[in-house]
């Protein structure tokens, strides 16, 4: 049977939007990375993960980055050796309250390797080297990171790296159902994200007073919390606060109402950032959650990167 040469053309054309079908589309929500979260330890409580590979692509960060207000990224690659600029796809931070520790996932090939052969060098000074079960350590007193492999790193305290690494070798890393299983309800369109089952009243800093500081003294236990952070188009901030019942969730929307009321008051004249993020702020809810979404102006976002400046590399350390 012969095939017309008229006929070609629509024959590629069905071809093309045949196969362009069968190609899988992405994922509405975030697809939890299957070689760093067996790593989270079984005990965490606070979990935040940065999506690097997307957060590159917002014209924020690249805009931010040309002007040099993103300090961390240097801070970062001073205290772990580990260059953000380069190939690397994502960062996890897993915390139990007492001790972090930092994921990454990336490509570890341009760095050297070391007297071992096996791993690659980190460029920062003044380490030194070690070795446990195989994997060599690289850094100081504070923070080591070593290379699972050549595309998995894992960075945070001597006693926590090993703790990593005791739990992978004897199956028992990953983390808490109840946090993998929210990770996975974020929405993909987020760059940064937190989803944590640890009393949300220690998460405010001892110093903080006004309204956050009063946040302290609202009766409402939250067993859930999830933030996120998407900077596709400016930066649009999300948070769900799930309370132990509907009672709950109503009492503490009344308390971010009257909190923000009190912001509004205490507020000074002409400041056009805040009052734009006060107009932004929205607070629905649901049954047991409060859901709050707010337009972070840029300028808040800014400031808040300078004055956090000096981000360690485990954030999530307690106190």
């Amino acid at each position: 049977m012969r095939i017309r040469k008229a006929g070609c053309p629509a024959i590629c054309l069905l071809l093309v939007l045949v196969l362009g079908a069968c190609r899988p589309k992405p994922s509405p929500t975030i697809v939890a990375d299957p070689a760093l979260m067996p790593l989270v330890p079984a005990d965490t409580t606070i979990l935040m993960g940065v999506r690097v590979t997307e957060l590159k692509k917002t014209p924020l960060y690249q805009r931010l980055m040309e002007e040099g207000k993103l300090p961390q990224i240097g801070l970062f690659k001073q205290e772990t050796g580990i260059d953000l600029q380069k190939d690397i796809w994502e960062v996890v931070v897993a915390s139990n309250g007492e001790k972090a520790v930092t994921l990454v996932r990336g490509k570890f090939t341009e760095g050297g390797v070391t007297d071992s052969g096996m791993e690659p060098t980190l460029e920062k000074k003044g380490i030194s080297r070690s070795h446990y079960r195989g994997y060599t350590f690289q850094g100081d007193d504070r923070v080591t990171v070593t290379f699972l492999n050549s595309s998995v790193a894992v960075a945070g305290s001597v006693d926590a790296v090993r703790s990593v690494i005791d739990a992978r070798d004897g199956g028992k890393g990953g983390p808490p159902t109840a946090l993998l299983d929210r990770v996975k309800k974020l929405s993909s369109e987020n760059q940064v994200w937190v989803v944590s089952t640890a009393d949300w009243k220690e998460t405010i800093p001892e110093d903080v007073d006004g309204p956050l500081g009063a946040l302290k003294q609202i009766p409402v236990k939250l067993p859930f919390i999830a933030a996120m952070l998407n900077l596709s188009d400016g930066a649009k901030f999300s948070s769900e606060l799930t309370s132990e019942n509907a009672a709950g969730a109503q009492k503490l929307s009344v308390a971010l109402q009257g909190m923000i009321g009190i912001g509004r008051m205490m507020m000074s004249r002409g400041d056009a950032d805040t009052e734009q993020l006060y107009r932004s702020l929205q607070i629905n809810t649901e049954n047991d959650t409060v859901r709050i979404q707010a337009d972070l102006p840029v300028k808040l976002l800014e400031d808040f990167l300078q004055e956090n400046r000096n981000l360690r590399v485990a954030p999530l350390n307690p106190r």
